[in-house]
């Protein structure tokens, strides 16, 4: 088995960030050796701090699929950077020109700040930081009518960039994804596990988490708090546990262990 979790509303609650109700299933995950791969829109300098708090030496997707970050010799080599990405100084330049040719009310992370980026995400200013340390996205705080929020995305694709929507926030990138790196780690996972019979599973719970759902054996959808449609239309198996954030994810993992790896556990999915 191969894992892939988002992190915020999934693997950590939506609210405090807290992972705890999940630590029965990721003990037994290392307990196991289930690699555990952080997929996330998250900077690769934040989940360099959720690699050590979490124990994990596996690779890390970071800012959405536009980063991908292996340990040395993992796989005998470094995965390569996504081709598709593009360098944050271009993306704020075809923001800025975006925002202003149609009057979107909107704040990208540079001019939120890192005070800004604190204040609407309730991090602590060290961590808030870590957020605004980006390589090849942007994530933008949207405060105009829902309905232009389609509008800002098609201006981006117009301009050869990707927009997808997080739980927080619209993140504009190149055209790179969560569904495309983790089909370039299993490739990897591939050449090293030649012959292998393995399940990859993912976890997510907002919109730009439907790319990697549908590229998994096994996607469990987590309810988010966003409210926005999460459907996995693919021959994917889909789980959907009725509580949020770690304690679905737990329930989840354990039943899906139990299942594929013969864990003694009797935790069963809830609602799945």
């Amino acid at each position: 088995m191969i894992v892939f979790s988002d992190l915020d509303g999934s693997l950590l609650d939506h609210d405090t960030y807290d992972w705890a109700p999940a630590q029965p299933a990721l003990a037994l995950l290392k307990e196991r050796s289930v690699p555990l791969i952080l997929v996330s829109s998250k900077t690769l300098a934040e989940l360099e701090e959720f690699r050590v708090l979490l124990e994990l030496q596996h690779p890390v997707v970071a800012e959405n699929g536009a980063v991908i970050d292996v340990p040395d010799g993992y796989f005998g080599g470094d995965a390569e950077r996504p081709a598709s990405a593009v360098a944050r100084a271009e993306l704020q330049s075809v923001y800025e020109d975006v925002k202003s040719t149609y009057g979107f009310r909107c704040e990208a992370f540079y001019e939120l700040g890192v005070s800004g980026i604190a204040r609407e995400t309730g991090l602590s200013e060290r961590r808030a930081g870590l957020a605004n340390d980006r390589q090849a996205s942007e994530p933008v705080l949207w405060r105009d009518d829902e309905r232009r929020a389609e509008q800002f995305r098609q201006a981006m694709i117009s301009r050869g960039l990707r927009c997808v929507r997080g739980g927080r926030f619209l993140h504009v990138m190149g055209n790179t994804g969560k569904a495309e790196a983790v089909n370039q780690l299993l490739d990897a996972y591939a050449h090293v596990w030649p012959g292998g019979e393995t399940t990859s599973v993912s976890l997510g719970d907002a919109p730009n988490d439907l790319g990697m759902l549908s590229v998994t054996d096994v996607a469990v959808v987590i309810p988010g708090k966003h409210g926005h449609p999460m459907n996995v239309d693919t021959p994917t198996r889909v789980l959907r546990p009725t509580l949020a954030g770690p304690a679905g994810w737990n329930a989840a993992m354990m039943s899906l262990l139990e299942e594929q790896l013969g864990s003694y556990s009797t935790t069963k999915i809830d609602g799945g």
